[in-house]
């Protein structure tokens, strides 16, 4: 491996640590779900944790072919919660520019 290519690796995954952003807590059908925001390279995705015993959830903001944003999970299979979900997290951030 060139040393150019692993000192970019490096910083990096320096910049995505730096980028983590406080996480919050956003309500859900009566219970509390704490979100944080990471960055993977350039792309923004967020890790749901849930109270009860489901397994975190993490969503990212796609764009269908029509160049419309939608939310989605990643791995794929969980987009019913992601479309409940994701508006919760875009509202919590539209109040907080308020």
């Amino acid at each position: 491996m060139k040393i150019n290519t692993l000192i970019n690796k490096i910083i990096n995954f320096t910049k995505m640590v730096i980028d983590e952003i406080k996480p919050f807590t956003i309500e859900f059908k009566g219970q509390s779900l704490t979100v944080s925001e990471h960055y993977i390279g350039e792309e923004r995705i967020f890790r749901i944790l849930f109270e009860d015993k489901r397994k975190p959830l993490t969503l990212a903001v796609g764009i269908n072919s029509q160049k419309q944003k939608f939310w989605t999970s990643i791995p794929q299979g969980r987009q019913e919660e992601a479309g409940e979900i994701g508006p919760l997290i875009a509202w919590y951030y539209k109040e907080k520019k308020k």
